[in-house]
């Protein structure tokens, strides 16, 4: 199996609107590489039994999807992998260890990774839109924490997860550790409006009805020049979103899809 081959199918999983099955990966595959749809696959084969992709079950059908029972890069810093597993970081990789359980948040969904790249990208030297001095962050529906660990990683000394899942704030409780930022992370079952504090730099990866009940809150808790990263919704309700956000005194940022869904980022004027 070549490395372009591998590339190519491996892009066919990652950048499809939808879901494929094997099927249609092979045949996309082949399209792109001219190879025939044998040989395209036994690589997919191959890629399945190194770990690479694997295979999830909906409602009796079969679709190819990344594996996230092996390190995987989410963005240019962030790698995400299973405790135990090794991985051979470079000087800049920002390796998290998160257990598999049954939260939300491995890696495996669009929208934790296009939020995880939201915050690669927000604390690069590139960009310079977050407010001056320590910073204090905000995980909303945490799940299973990677976003808050993150956080907390990327320099954040105050960070607070919440969760009304005790299940959720378990798993958290227990990624945070893994990853030794317990003296930074706090999980919570508090609901986001009872807390005291507000926030320089708030994450929420929830469902759209969510993001729109939760906006003016969220803005309550936003101090000014403070950013916002939310996803978790369609890329049709982009506008909508930025809308409702606007409203509350937020400025559209800039903003990423995969496969239909989308994230964003504002900040509080």
């Amino acid at each position: 199996m070549t490395r372009e081959l591998k590339r190519i199918i491996y892009s066919a999983v990652i950048d499809a609107k939808a879901k494929m099955t094997s099927a249609e990966v092979e045949k996309s595959a082949s399209e792109t590489s001219g190879l025939d749809r044998k040989m395209v696959r036994q690589a997919i084969r191959q890629m399945v039994d190194s770990e690479e992709l694997a295979y999830t079950y909906i409602y009796g059908t079969s679709f190819l999807e990344p594996s996230f029972d092996r390190p995987v890069r989410i963005s240019e810093r962030i790698i995400l992998k299973p405790p135990g597993k090794a991985y051979q970081a470079h000087s800049e990789d920002m390796v998290i260890d998160i257990a598999l359980g049954a939260a939300f948040g491995t890696g495996a969904h669009p929208t934790t990774c296009l939020a995880l790249r939201a915050l690669d990208r927000l604390f690069s030297r590139e960009v310079e839109i977050l407010p001056s001095g320590p910073l204090a962050g905000l995980d909303i529906g945490t799940g299973s924490g990677v976003l808050a660990i993150v956080l907390a990683r990327l320099g954040v000394q105050e960070v607070v997860g919440n969760d009304i899942d005790p299940c959720a704030i378990s798993e958290a409780r227990r990624n945070v550790s893994i990853n030794e930022v317990s003296e930074q992370v706090y999980s919570t079952e508090s609901p986001s409006e009872e807390l005291e504090t507000t926030f320089s730099i708030i994450l929420a990866n929830l469902a759209a009805p969510t993001l729109k009940n939760l906006s003016s809150a969220v803005a309550k808790k936003t101090v000014r020049g403070g950013v916002l990263i939310i996803s978790g919704f369609k890329e049709d309700l982009l506008i909508s979103i930025a809308k409702d956000y606007s409203e509350c005194g937020f400025t559209w940022v800039w903003d990423a899809t995969e496969r239909n869904w989308a994230c964003m980022v504002l900040r509080k004027e």
